[in-house]
């Protein structure tokens, strides 16, 4: 049994729980190899991981739009080095590709490397400067046992990401004004941690707009007229610096009425829009679902739904349905 687990995320409720901790796994592309990383996957799967197997990219083109994109959504970078062709007695090549991906992901600053040998490939390119003293395998056969020995010992934990990630709503009464954007609302204010899980470098700009929003149930999405950047809380801008192992809040929106409209309940962003009266959105009283995306530099867009229950009567509430990378 391999013991990687040290959390258990499964116990947390379904709106809570973070994105999977995701492992790109570089196997090479021969039919072996790729039954191989598919049996590996298992192993991951098995023990709540996600993960992703890379297999044969002809093109620099689909280097760059497929490979690139699930490094950068990715948390860890597992290498399984299989024997090419020889270069001498006793010495072999290791799979071109797979060695562009590491060379990648060593230069997208992947601190969780694991990479594992087979007896004889000479380390070349980027690996021949990466300390590696891992156990090596033989063949197929004995392949499956070195890696799950291997993922044994370096214990990676469930929870650690190189992402950003949603984590809770607040609600707060509010009244806030605004002489730049000429926002002038009081109400219920919904705001969003968004988690900079890196433990290496800060969420540079991190901002956040919304994307479009499905009002009251309806089947189709509208997009909004404006996608102007949100409200950072606490400060007076519209992104934030979330430093490592860190969150930061943004106003998500604001159920209330607006100085221009009294009288009136709606539902109102805190954006960068300086139009007056300020604008609310198509959505009345019962549940809508609404989707968001913030950006930070050198992270993945994280893209976040919303459900806002507002009832006629009674306690507004909001919840984190999904949360995923694109």
């Amino acid at each position: 049994m391999i013991d990687l687990l040290r959390t258990t995320p499964e116990a947390l409720p379904k709106e809570r729980r973070p994105l999977k901790s995701r492992i790109f796994l570089s196997c090479g592309q021969r039919e072996k190899e790729i039954q191989t990383a598919k049996r590996v996957g298992k192993i991951l799967a098995a023990h709540g991981f996600d993960f992703y197997i890379a297999k044969d990219v002809q093109s620099i083109f689909e280097i760059n739009s497929e490979i690139i994109r699930e490094l950068k959504n990715s948390d860890f970078y597992l290498f399984v080095n299989f024997r090419r062709e020889a270069v001498c007695v006793g010495q072999y090549r290791g799979s071109l590709f797979s060695h562009q991906e590491f060379a990648i992901a060593y230069a997208l600053g992947f601190e969780r490397i694991l990479v594992v040998n087979q007896r004889g490939v000479k380390r070349e390119g980027v690996l021949g400067y990466f300390g590696c003293n891992t156990e090596e395998f033989d063949s197929y056969k004995d392949c499956l046992a070195v890696v799950k020995r291997a993922l044994s010992r370096v214990r990676w934990q469930l929870g650690y990401s190189r992402r950003l990630q949603a984590g809770r709503t607040h609600i707060s009464k509010i009244r806030y004004t605004n002489t730049e954007t000429g926002i002038d609302v009081k109400g219920r204010m919904v705001n969003l941690d968004i988690h900079n899980m890196r433990p290496d470098i800060a969420a540079l700009e991190t901002t956040g707009r919304l994307l479009s929003y499905r009002p009251n149930r309806s089947a189709g999405e509208l997009q909004p007229k404006f996608r102007s950047a949100l409200k950072a809380a606490g400060r007076p801008g519209f992104s934030h610096t979330i430093f490592p192992r860190s969150c930061e809040a943004f106003d998500l929106l604001c159920v209330g009425e607006s100085a221009h409209t009294p009288g009136a309940q709606h539902v109102y962003l805190n954006t960068a829009l300086d139009l007056t009266p300020t604008p609310y959105l198509m959505i009345a009283n019962g549940t809508s679902e609404l989707k968001y995306e913030f950006y930070g530099i050198d992270f993945p867009v994280l893209t976040v739904v919303i459900q806002l229950t507002w009832p006629k009567k009674g306690r507004l509430s909001v919840k984190v349905l999904k949360q995923e990378i694109s």
